[in-house]
């Protein structure tokens, strides 16, 4: 099974740069046209209700889990006190947030400012507000779930399914693509979001992100659904099934985030670019030098992150897509490189390849996953120490996460895969990731071959 321990990288980066609004495409809060309703008016479907409401002891605020729902009820408390979800705000006032703004020259500060606000806290407009929502409550209930007036009141009558909840405004998460979308509205970016190369000049943590290892990562404040009864909206009952939507869904949206920032005004963006490409030794042939360029000399290779582990996941699900695919992102990745390519270019390019997916998904959902096709999956990704001898450290974190993630899938039948000698080999490969400025691709390969001797 996973342990949380090794997604520590993972989980300090959910905190830098959660951004549940981003994902409901909302932007922040802001002087409304009309004033917020009234407390005595019904709420309507698309407003916000604020975290309290969801606090009451007989509904997800209990002290303690009970039993009498597929629900443990104590929800709300687990989110207060252990999930890190609810200090998105709060980090807006430390130092490294305060330097951030220092560099960015922000009018204002961090937890007044919109392009942060955007990202760390429910920063919803008045007008969508039907009770005051606390910035200081950070990424709450209603980030992810959905604004709640439409189906709050109704959704413990007998009867009411989820699909009136869904239908009334709240996000199925149940759902799978879905679900990763969610995430990546926070950990990767949408519309007006995302963390860009001056963010990152400034201070701003790079991101990084996996469907499964992140969920692991919470603090669960839901049922297991191996403890719940099988049913078929359930396809999450299969942990490699929602890996590999994940992985699929996570390039698809990377690529329409590269068609944003092209058409954004401000390309090119270097937050698309391996960071060794410029940082790096230019004297004594080191690093870039001696792994060499993948165009000319001195050109800023794209980092090769999005599609490290995507490839294996064609390979698996769609191997006649695969090369198409790939080629087509050889030609994006060129075109960014060059960096005078036309912006309108690079636009269509990056959203052509991201509406490409649509195959790969519903082959990935139709396909039976069972742990020979996990294990399958699990050992072309550790076995791909050619390619990651010369990828980045980006790529070498998303490697690392999948292994960890497959490994845990099949450690829920298969005790082998829990078994001390294989975590620590896990353990050696987030330790490589891990470090600042040390990444050796070299150490991070020579560990894959002692991971894939472990479970032999």
């Amino acid at each position: 099974m996973m342990h949380n321990r090794r997604v520590r990288w993972g989980v300090a980066a959910m905190v830098a740069c959660a951004a549940a609004l981003a994902s409901m495409g909302l932007g922040p809060a802001r002087a409304a046209d009309n004033p917020a309703p009234s407390a005595n008016e019904k709420p309507r479907p698309g407003q916000y209700l604020g975290a309290p409401s969801c606090a009451s002891s007989h509904c997800h605020g209990s002290a303690q889990p009970r039993t009498a729902y597929d629900v443990r009820q104590n929800e709300y408390l687990i989110w207060l006190k252990q999930d890190k979800h609810t200090k998105t705000y709060s980090v807006l006032s430390n130092a490294l947030s305060k330097r951030i703004a220092k560099n960015m020259k922000l009018k204002r500060p961090p937890q007044e400012e919109a392009r942060c606000l955007d990202c760390h806290g429910l920063a919803v407009a008045e007008e969508l507000q039907a009770r005051p929502v606390d910035l200081a409550d950070g990424i709450s209930c209603e980030g992810c779930h959905g604004p709640a007036g439409g189906w709050l009141a109704g959704h413990t009558e007998e009867g009411w399914t989820h699909q009136r909840s869904v239908e009334a405004g709240m996000t199925d998460l149940r759902d799978l693509v879905t679900r990763t979308e969610v995430c990546l509205g926070c950990h990767l970016g949408k519309t007006g979001t995302g963390v860009d190369h001056e963010l990152l000049a400034a201070g701003h943590p790079d991101l990084v992100f996996e469907l499964v290892n992140f969920s692991a990562a919470m603090p669960a404040h839901w049922t297991p659904v191996s403890r719940k009864k099988a049913r078929a909206d359930r396809p999450d009952r299969n942990t490699a099934r929602a890996w590999a939507v994940g992985q699929v869904v996570q390039f698809r949206e990377s690529m329409h985030l590269t068609a944003r920032r092209a058409q954004s005004g401000r390309w090119p963006d270097f937050a698309e670019m391996e960071c060794t490409s410029c940082h790096h030794a230019l004297n004594g042939g080191k690093e870039r030098q001696l792994r060499g360029y993948s165009l000319a000399a001195g050109l800023p290779g794209t980092s090769p992150a999005r599609v490290a582990v995507f490839r294996h996941v064609l390979d698996t699900f769609s191997p006649d897509d695969r090369g198409p695919l790939l080629v087509s992102v050889d030609r994006l990745a060129a075109s960014i490189s060059r960096l005078f390519t036309p912006h309108e270019t690079v636009a269509v390019q990056a959203n052509v390849l991201g509406d490409e997916t649509r195959g790969v998904l519903d082959r990935v959902g139709s396909t039976e996953i069972d742990d020979a096709l996990t294990r399958v999956m699990l050992l072309r990704v550790a076995g791909d120490g050619v390619f990651l001898n010369r990828a980045d450290l980006r790529s070498a974190k998303q490697v690392a996460l999948a292994i960890n993630a497959l490994a845990g899938a099949l450690a829920e039948h298969d005790p082998k895969w829990a078994r001390p000698e294989v975590a620590k080999t896990i353990d050696a490969l987030y330790d490589d990731v891990s470090g600042k400025g040390d990444y050796d691709p070299q150490r991070f390969v020579k560990h894959l071959a002692a991971f894939r001797r472990s479970v032999k």
